[in-house]
């Protein structure tokens, strides 16, 4: 009887601990991760007070620039599907990487764009590279840490 409950706990106390990390490095996962993912709506308000300058600067309307704004969104909306895909299959991490990578070479490119074709095209690949981290961000949260504890810290 002794025996029995003895292995029970024991295989509680090794079911609950399922991962390398301890809670500490969990966490510091969780928030570096959610830090990244915060500039995917930093880069979708931030540029709202900058069109009038935008229009200006590229001597188009402001109507066109309205349109970097759709596009954007448009991609958004998409990439994450994408790159949750190309997740399942290449890996969470090499995806993750490869996509922020893709994100920051994206702003550089923008801030030195010279024409308006180059800012259409490079604000499509900023959305499809910081958007669609999105879905590979959740599943990074779900797999160091458990269903109850994880629910709290997505919202």
């Amino acid at each position: 009887m002794a025996h029995e409950k003895a292995s029970d706990e024991q295989g509680a106390a090794t079911s609950e601990k399922y991962s390398v990390f301890s809670a500490v490095e969990k966490w510091c996962i969780v928030a570096m991760v959610s830090y990244a993912a915060w500039f995917s709506t930093l880069t979708s308000f931030i540029y709202f007070p900058a069109i009038l300058q935008l229009s200006r600067t590229f001597s188009v309307s402001v109507d066109k620039i309205n349109l970097t704004i759709t596009s954007y969104m448009a991609v958004a909306a998409i990439a994450p599907t994408l790159v949750g895909d190309a997740a399942d299959v290449l890996g969470r991490r090499p995806v993750y990487v490869l996509a922020l990578s893709l994100y920051i070479g994206a702003n550089i490119a923008i801030v030195l764009s010279n024409s308006y074709s180059a800012l259409v095209g490079l604000r499509l690949l900023q959305a499809l590279a910081i958007s669609g981290r999105f879905s590979v961000q959740i599943w990074v949260r779900f797999t160091h840490h458990s269903q109850a504890p994880s629910q709290l810290r997505m919202g």
